[in-house]
């Protein structure tokens, strides 16, 4: 929980700063084009609770109790959305970095990459990091991936609290994904 706040309150530092948490010598790959008109509806909806409480509630001590509760989930949710620009996945000169919110955050090493490629790829989840097959872990937006990774040998991520698999190929969603093959593969190595 600390950790995730810690990464919540660095993406709203990105916005005043403006900027994007991707490598000097590397490249952004947006993936959230999809769902951020969804998180903006949500973020809009939250003052309109603040006004139902306001006229609802009678007691003052409770108006007061709730109103700094919805300010502080409002501030949390505008960071997540912030999450939604300020971390994508990104490609530098030595690894591949792929994320999902604040929630996942997998980097794979260039190295490590056998091929890169588009690839659709429909899941049951509605989104977020799921395994929908052995060796395969998707990182999906809106039940789809459209790019897929393929690693030279097994390799362990950390799923947090669903604990650890080991995968052999990596698929996600990126806005564009003909651009996204292109910059992986220009930093991947020669050997490759």
């Amino acid at each position: 929980m600390k950790r995730q706040v810690l990464v919540l309150a660095r993406a709203l530092a990105f916005v005043v700063r403006r900027r994007i948490d991707v490598p000097s010598d590397g490249a952004a790959i947006h993936y959230s084009r999809g769902i951020r008109p969804m998180f903006w509806a949500l973020l809009v909806v939250n003052p309109v609770d603040i006004v139902l409480v306001e006229v609802v509630v009678k007691s003052v001590p409770v108006r007061i109790s709730v109103l700094v509760l919805e300010i502080l989930c409002a501030l949390a949710f505008l960071a997540l959305v912030a999450t939604l620009y300020k971390y994508p996945h990104s490609v530098g000169k030595d690894e591949l970095r792929v994320r999902y919110l604040s929630v996942f955050d997998c980097r794979i090493p260039l190295a490590s990459i056998d091929s890169v490629r588009q690839a659709s790829r429909s899941l049951r989840t509605r989104g977020g990091v799921s395994v929908p097959e052995d060796g395969v872990l998707a990182v999906g937006i809106s039940q789809s991936t459209n790019l897929s990774v393929v690693l030279r040998a097994p390799r362990l991520v950390d799923l947090g609290r669903k604990g650890t698999v080991e995968i052999t190929q990596l698929d996600f969603w990126a806005d564009e994904p003909r651009e996204a093959v292109t910059a992986i593969r220009e930093r991947l190595p020669a050997s490759v």
